[in-house]
C-alpha cells in the first residue's frame, strides 16, 4: 500500500437494518444515513464504492458483481409493505473495478468468480438509497461473503481489498453490530404494529466489548482480537449466525493500521446499528 495516508480514503462498517429504513424518514437511522451520504459525496468524494454485504454468501468462493450498465436490485426480504417492493435504485457497475477486485483476491489466493446476474441486495441498496439517492456516475460494486468462512478468512479478504482505498475507492462492510432477529421479533406488538424499544440484556455488553476492539486497538492486534470473538460468551446471543458479524472483520482487515471511530449508535431489542469509520487522519 502507499505510504501516503493523506490520500487514502476511510473505510467503514455500517449497520443496515431492514428494508423499512428507506421509508422510516423520522428515525435517527434514516437521518444518520442522510448526513453520512452528504459527507461521502462532498468530503470523501470516492471514485467508486465497494460493498461487502451480509446478504450475499457464496458457497466455497467469493463472487464479485460485474455489470456494464445499470446494476439491478433484488428484494431479498418477505412480508413487508408493498411500497418496499416498488423501490428502485439506479446505480451503475464497473467491469474494470470488478476485474481489479478479482485480481486482488486471486493474488491473495482466494477462489473468486465474476457474477453478471445477481443484483444488489438490501444490505447494499437500502442504506445507499438513503445516503446517496442518485449515485449517477458513481459505480457501486458488491462483493460476496463466503458461507461459513472463518473470522480469519474474512479479515484476510479485507486485507486483500485494502489497497483499493489508495485508489480513491470507498470500501464498506455492511451488517449489524448486534443481530438477533428472533429475539427482536418476539417483542413485536401486533396491536400497535411496533417493536418494543427495550434493549435486551446482551446487546449493549456485547457491543461495548466490540467497541473496545474496533476503537482502542488497530492493525494486527485488532484483527487478532476480532478473530478471538469466536469465544465471546455472548456471541451466539448477539449473532446466532455469522453473516451480519463478519463484514466487521472484512472492514477491519481493510482498515489495516487506521484507528476506528464510532460515528453512530442505536439499539433496540437484540439489534444494534453501530457504525464505525476507520480513517488514517483521525
Amino acid at each position: 500500500m502507499s505510504s501516503d495516508t493523506t490520500s487514502r480514503l476511510p473505510c467503514y462498517f455500517i449497520s443496515h437494518g431492514g428494508p423499512t429504513l428507506v421509508i422510516d424518514y423520522k428515525n435517527d437511522e434514516y437521518k444518520f444515513y442522510q448526513q453520512w451520504g452528504n459527507k461521502v459525496l462532498k468530503e470523501i468524494k470516492p471514485k467508486a464504492i465497494v460493498v461487502i454485504s451480509a446478504h450475499w454468501q457464496a458457497i466455497g468462493e467469493i463472487r464479485v458483481g460485474k455489470f456494464e450498465g445499470e446494476t439491478p436490485i433484488i428484494y431479498d426480504f418477505g412480508g413487508f409493505a408493498e411500497e418496499l417492493y416498488r423501490q428502485k435504485y439506479h446505480s451503475k457497475g464497473s467491469p474494470e473495478l470488478a476485474d481489479k477486485i478479482i485480481d486482488l483476491l486471486k493474488k491473495a489466493e482466494f477462489k473468486v468468480t465474476a457474477d453478471t446476474t445477481r443484483g444488489l441486495d438490501h444490505g447494499v441498496w437500502v442504506p445507499l438509497k438513503v445516503a446517496i439517492p442518485e449515485p449517477k456516475d458513481l459505480p457501486i460494486v458488491q462483493v460476496s461473503l463466503t458461507r461459513q468462512a472463518s473470522y480469519e478468512y474474512n479479515v484476510k479478504v479485507g486485507r486483500a481489498l485494502a489497497s483499493l482505498r489508495d485508489e480513491g475507492i470507498l470500501v464498506i462492510g455492511s451488517g449489524m453490530m448486534v443481530h438477533n432477529l428472533r429475539d427482536t421479533f418476539s417483542r413485536f406488538n401486533r396491536e400497535t404494529n411496533t417493536f418494543s424499544r427495550d434493549v435486551l440484556p446482551y446487546t449493549i455488553p456485547f457491543e461495548r466489548d466490540l467497541d473496545k476492539i474496533l476503537i482502542d486497538s488497530k492493525g494486527e492486534e485488532r484483527e487478532k482480537q476480532l478473530i478471538k470473538m469466536i469465544d465471546h460468551p455472548l456471541l451466539r446471543q448477539a449473532h446466532p449466525t455469522d453473516e451480519h458479524f463478519v463484514p466487521i472483520h472484512v472492514a477491519a482487515g481493510a482498515a489495516r493500521q487506521d484507528p476506528g471511530k464510532k460515528i453512530f449508535e442505536s439499539c433496540f431489542g437484540g439489534m444494534s446499528w453501530g457504525v464505525v469509520e476507520f480513517c488514517a487522519s483521525e
